[in-house]
């Protein structure tokens, strides 16, 4: 009897063990496989978020060749400059964190770093609006449709993902 519990306690701990550890592998694998909104492309070898590359935005929008082959001429130049938009960003931030690091920070230079920063933000969003515009205005209706209903859920998706 003393053995039948102990062996039905040895499992259940085995079973407990096991459980704990595919939870651990599970949350390691979400922490180094993020997934993130759709067609990022090239800009995802620069920190920014895919789950999936331009290849498979084209599939799922059924682009024709020459189609394809626009939109990747275009796409390499926005995302060069939109990459160069972003480092000129995080120069802007290291250079507040010091300012706010400083024994008396100066208030007018944080506010004009600030609006630097909210400036060249601003000038990314018109310009990711304009890339879109424009690879809209390359497609049919329905790849039209489809285009926008990727952004939606783009969208609804890192919604979702923010902080409460």
């Amino acid at each position: 009897m003393k053995n039948s519990i102990l062996k039905y306690i040895l499992i259940l701990s085995l079973l407990l063990n096991l459980s704990l550890l595919g939870a651990a592998a599970y949350t390691h694998y979400r922490h180094t496989h993020p997934s993130f909104p759709p067609f990022a492309g090239p800009a995802a070898m620069h920190g920014m978020p895919a789950s999936f590359g331009p290849g498979m935005l084209f599939q799922e929008l059924s682009l024709k060749p020459e189609q394809v082959k626009l939109f990747q001429e275009k796409a390499a130049v926005f995302h060069s400059a939109l990459l160069k938009k972003r480092q000129e960003v995080d120069s802007l931030r290291a250079s507040l964190l010091d300012l706010m690091a400083a024994e008396n920070p100066d208030r007018k230079a944080i506010e004009e770093t600030i609006a630097r920063i909210n400036k060249i933000q601003e000038e990314m969003q018109k310009t990711m609006v304009f890339h879109m515009l424009e690879f809209k205005s390359m497609l049919d209706k329905d790849q039209q449709k489809r285009f926008l209903d990727l952004v939606r859920g783009a969208m609804d998706q890192r919604r979702e993902a923010m902080c409460p």
